[in-house]
């Protein structure tokens, strides 16, 4: 099976532009860096790398750099192509 590389990064632009777990912060205990890890877990998937710099603008100034917008920094992960409508499932749940 194939795998891709993804990134909570990623994960948390897709949450935020549709306006899903808008309340929850990214990096806090039980905030959305969390979520996706157990969720990613559970689906079987690893964690390759920490704090990654982000691919956008990400000074904290930046006006979608923050707590409850964009991270700064996020996890890359490993995970099964086929997971990833279960993943996204998964976090659309988050509403």
């Amino acid at each position: 099976m194939s795998k891709i590389k993804i990134g909570a990064d990623e994960l948390i632009l897709w949450l935020r532009k549709n306006n899903i777990a808008t309340e929850i912060p990214n990096d806090e205990i039980n905030g959305l860096g969390q979520i996706i890890y157990r969720i990613i877990d559970k689906l079987g998937g690893q964690k390759i790398a920490d704090n990654q710099e982000s691919l956008w603008p990400n000074s904290i100034g930046d006006k979608n750099i923050g707590k409850y917008s964009l991270p700064k920094t996020s996890a890359q992960y490993s995970m099964e192509i086929d997971k990833l409508p279960k993943l996204y499932e998964e976090l659309a749940k988050l509403k």
